[in-house]
């Protein structure tokens, strides 16, 4: 019966929300770890580059194997998946920059002549880092400042980019099934708007490439907020849902799921505008963006796998520095740094195991048991809900075996929702039968 019981019990993730990512350095200007403040900060993924040109500027002999002696990793990458381990966080990398051998000698913002040459490389990268599982295929090639071949409002970035990103989730399964590939990687706007790149962005043969998510840059023209209607083709972090339903609509067919989105950079700017961006608003009104962009990802669910912060630290003050951290250029802390603290993350949530099946008269008896394993302090909530109505309410600070009681019950769908201080919520379906 013990085994029976242990059976329908199943260890529940957070079921709808998104890791909580950064973009940062991996040490301060003295030369302390940044790790332990993303760890306090609550990250789940820190993102970084990993760039084809820089480790491979000659042509490798033997082009999949990471020891070939034309590689040269950047130990930057290692030291970050050390670190990363230590304090229980992820990497993401985005891979980018052709070198100069692989294009015609062009600029490392120019696609390589052949796909397979990159392909070759994610496949080296992917067996030298192994324990790395995100892996972004370039970044914002939907602009001609970051992919080349581009032209205003023409399919030929898209249709370039395609084979790469295609013949790179390949080689990345080939190396490990459970790599995540993450394609697209469009940016609000562009020389080639979102919705245009993603509709572009086909095989030869029509269909169109392999990922495993959408990767975005919803980087805010407005207030974030759902409500707003689309501005033309631009999609920024208010146009989400109409871009995920536009995303779903293009891979409907050639997938059994819809795609999650991975949305790699979000960020506004305070104090001034910058050479990098003219959008920028005040400390606090940073910190109620901030704030805002992860309540859009939070109501969207589980369609975002990830959402993360650009950046940790502000530029050095000039007149055109970019003002995009959490924390000031000396190590201050800004509004947003609060505000960043207090967006839940996965590493924050409770374990929770629960029946996936049970009988009206255990809900109406000793009631179902949720059983929880804290990972962070303070009071958590366990909710007993069907539909939008909830029925019974539980509280406890402490790991525990927490029973639903219920005497008016009825046979169907039930859901258990924990919500704890930090953590994201944690959901799970329970089937009452009679």
């Amino acid at each position: 019966m013990i085994a029976i019981v242990f059976a329908l019990l199943v260890c529940a993730a957070p079921a709808s929300a998104a890791e909580k990512a950064i973009w940062g350095p991996l040490t301060f200007a003295d030369g302390r770890s940044t790790f332990p403040m993303y760890e306090r900060l609550g990250v789940d993924t820190l993102e970084m580059q990993l760039n084809w040109d820089a480790v491979a500027s000659t042509r490798p002999a033997d082009p999949t194997n990471p020891a070939d002696p034309a590689y040269h990793w950047p130990d930057a990458v290692s030291t970050a998946i050390t670190e990363a381990q230590r304090h229980g966080i992820r990497l993401a990398l985005m891979v980018n920059g052709t070198p100069a051998w692989a294009n015609g000698g062009k600029s490392r913002i120019w696609a390589p002549s052949n796909p397979a040459d990159f392909a070759n490389f994610v496949a080296a990268a992917a067996k030298r880092y192994s324990n790395v599982r995100r892996w972004m295929i370039w970044g914002e090639p939907n602009m001609a400042v970051r992919f080349q071949p581009q032209k205003t409002d023409d399919p030929i970035s898209a249709r370039t980019y395609a084979p790469l990103l295609d013949a790179a989730y390949g080689a990345l399964k080939a190396v490990n099934r459970r790599n995540i590939v993450i394609g697209g990687m469009t940016w609000s706007g562009g020389d080639v708007r979102p919705t245009q790149f993603t509709r572009w962005m086909k095989l030869p043969n029509g269909r169109p490439p392999r990922l495993d998510w959408f990767g975005h840059n919803p980087y805010p023209f407005r207030y974030p907020d759902l409500r707003r209607s689309p501005q033309a083709d631009f999609r920024d972090i208010s146009d989400l849902d109409t871009f995920s339903r536009e995303i779903d609509a293009i891979f409907r067919g050639y997938r059994s799921t819809p795609v999650k989105l991975w949305l790699s950079e979000y960020m506004i700017q305070s104090d001034q505008r910058s050479l990098a961006f003219d959008t920028f608003v005040s400390r606090p009104q940073q910190a109620a963006w901030l704030r805002a962009g992860y309540k859009v990802v939070t109501r969207l669910g589980d369609r975002v796998a990830g959402m993360g912060w650009f950046t940790l630290i502000d530029q050095p003050p000039t007149p055109t520095s970019a003002y995009w951290g959490l924390l000031t250029s000396d190590l201050k802390t800004k509004p947003a740094w609060q505000a960043f603290f207090d967006v839940p993350s996965e590493r924050h949530a409770p374990r929770v195991r629960v029946a996936r099946s049970a009988h009206l008269s255990t809900l109406r008896g000793r009631g179902l048991g949720v059983r929880l394993r804290l990972h962070y302090p303070g009071r958590h909530s366990v909710q007993l809900r069907r539909g939008s109505r909830l029925l019974r309410v539980r509280r406890t600070t402490r790991s525990a075996l927490v029973r639903m009681r219920l005497h008016s019950v009825r046979a169907g769908t039930y859901t258990i929702r924990v919500l704890s201080p930090r953590g994201a919520p944690v959901i799970k379906t329970v089937r009452v039968r009679r």
